[in-house]
């Protein structure tokens, strides 16, 4: 009994050291496993980590790059870019897809600390608000015939506004890109967006109609259409900034020739101690006892020294949009100016400014209507332009008051006009105003109501510079317009409306003109590689 007993647990005991030892087995197995699957669950998330720094690092490539974006860095060597981060290295690399019409990549290879890398792209588009024309103020900034441009007008380059577009008969938007803001495009029967040879890119967050090729009754071209439109706002002219410009009008008073540091050829002959209010004469160099007239033509006492400066003798200046005082150019001469003998073109000068190739800042000869112009000139009021004219130089006047241009105003092109001469010297007028820009001269039939895209660069314009306006800028008859037209809403009255913007304008675009130094960068397709 006791041995049956004995012979019992022993073989228990058996059974319980194999199940002992099984557990222990399964165990031994499941801790292996566990700490094989932490092991690699552990160096996955180290190289996720990894991966991610690298990640990190190259995105920060992109998002240093756009952040102080311009489109001279492709050819100023600043690509490749190379830079770290504490996450890794990266370099960055860009090309323009499309030369000309400013849609650019930036690709990041970035290294992290372990040696992963990572590639990331961006694609966008990058345009100098004055490579455009622009209408960017209220729900529908384009306003023309019911609200549609109307017959043989023509808007070529760049254009952005806010609302419906309606593209009417005989009218036509080409080069683009074209931006429409919070609302439709539509194209009558003989309209044209685009054209066969030149597809227009298209931005609208509203309609837009179907390629569909018309043949000589118009047509639509898109290459691209994309629902994604930024919401550019325009850049307001602050009453600092009209103080700021103000003063450097008056600043810029001190030798009355050519205009600021980098455009000036002759030293200080005038002033004493470049003080502006010293002059004594105002008599050009060795012109003898003959004195010049201000553009200014109030009396000594209430004019202001500084002749570049258009306002209160104390130098003040009104609020915004309110100036006082006005300026006419046109059927009065006033300053002086040398021969001249350059690209394209040779004149003599006034007989009293002995210095060749030299002119006084603001001055304008009104035997042959010609506008002299460097640097900024400011008018506390209201500016007319009273006649047809031509300018020489590069300058901008800017106005606090209403703008009226009642004549042609453009570059110096020649006896038989040609816009090659003004652009070969860099000749640019700018006009700047927180209040309205009315274009009241008419030209007839500018484009003889031919659309194709290079009868209209090569036009004769009927104003040409770089032009903003806070409000509206209206355009009372027929007119082509070429360079930049920045605004608050554009307006037309008429048919044959064109403006046909200039792509040599920004490298010699004068001062003091709202987002002189603003691009606008809009994001587009981002891709991990």
């Amino acid at each position: 009994m006791l041995s049956s007993l004995a012979r019992r647990v022993r073989g228990d005991d058996g059974v319980a050291l194999i199940t002992v030892m099984g557990v222990i087995a399964v165990m031994t197995v499941l801790a292996v496993g566990s700490y094989a699957v932490a092991s690699q669950s552990l160096h996955e998330t180290r190289r996720v980590e990894e991966e991610s720094k690298a990640f990190r690092a190259a995105d920060s490539g992109l998002e240093r790059v756009l952040s102080a974006f311009d489109e001279t860095a492709l050819s100023d060597g600043t690509f490749p870019l190379v830079g770290a981060t504490p996450d890794g290295t990266y370099t960055v690399t860009a090309e323009e897809l499309d030369p000309g019409f400013g849609e650019y990549r930036l690709t990041a290879v970035a290294t992290g600390k372990d040696g992963s890398q990572e590639t990331v792209s961006q694609q966008f588009y990058y345009m100098n608000l004055w490579k455009m024309n622009f209408a960017g103020t209220g729900d529908q900034t384009l306003i023309s015939g019911s609200g549609g441009l109307r017959g043989t007008s023509n808007i070529v380059g760049p254009f952005y506004m806010k609302g419906n577009l309606a593209i009417a008969a005989n009218m036509a938007v080409l080069e683009g890109p074209l931006f429409v803001k919070g609302g439709s495009i539509s194209v009558s029967s003989s309209g044209q967006l685009g054209a066969p040879d030149m597809f227009i890119r298209v931005f609208c967050d509203g309609d837009v109609p179907a390629n569909n090729n018309k043949g000589n009754a118009g047509g639509v071209y898109i290459s691209t259409a994309t629902r994604s439109v930024p919401d550019i706002t325009l850049p307001a002219i602050s009453q600092e900034q009209l103080e700021q410009w103000a003063t450097k009008a008056q600043s810029e008073s001190i030798d009355n020739i050519m205009g600021p540091p980098d455009r000036s050829t002759v030293t200080n002959l005038e002033s004493v101690g470049g003080d502006p209010n010293t002059y004594a004469t105002m008599q050009p160099p060795s012109s003898g006892a003959w004195t010049r007239a201000y553009a200014d033509s109030r009396p000594s006492d209430e004019r202001n020294a500084c002749y570049k400066f258009i306002g209160a003798a104390d130098g003040t200046i009104s609020a915004k949009g309110q100036g006082p005082t006005p300026l006419h150019i046109g059927n009065r001469t006033f300053g002086s100016w040398g021969s001249l003998t350059t690209t394209g073109t040779s004149f003599p000068g006034d007989g009293h400014y002995t210095l060749s190739n030299s002119h006084d800042d603001f001055a304008y000869d009104d035997e042959n209507n010609r506008l002299y112009i460097e640097g900024t000139v400011f008018v506390d009021g209201p500016v007319y332009f009273d006649e047809d004219m031509t300018y020489v130089g590069n300058g901008t006047i800017v106005c606090n008051g209403p703008i009226y241009v009642n004549g042609m105003v453009r570059p110096y092109g020649g006896s038989v006009y040609s816009n090659t001469v003004g652009e070969q010297n860099g000749w640019a007028l700018g006009l700047a105003t927180p209040a309205d820009l009315v274009i009241a001269t008419a030209d007839n039939n500018p484009l003889g109501g031919n659309s194709d895209l290079e009868t209209a660069r090569q036009a004769a314009p009927t104003i040409a510079g770089a032009f903003y306006a806070e409000g509206v800028v209206n355009f009372q008859h027929n007119v082509l317009m070429r360079g930049s037209v920045i605004a608050g809403r554009i307006d037309s009255d008429h048919p044959n409306m064109c403006l046909v913007t200039n792509p040599l304008l920004p490298t010699y675009l004068p001062q003091s003109l709202p987002g002189v130094d603003q691009g606008l960068l809009m994001p587009g397709l981002w891709t991990r590689l």
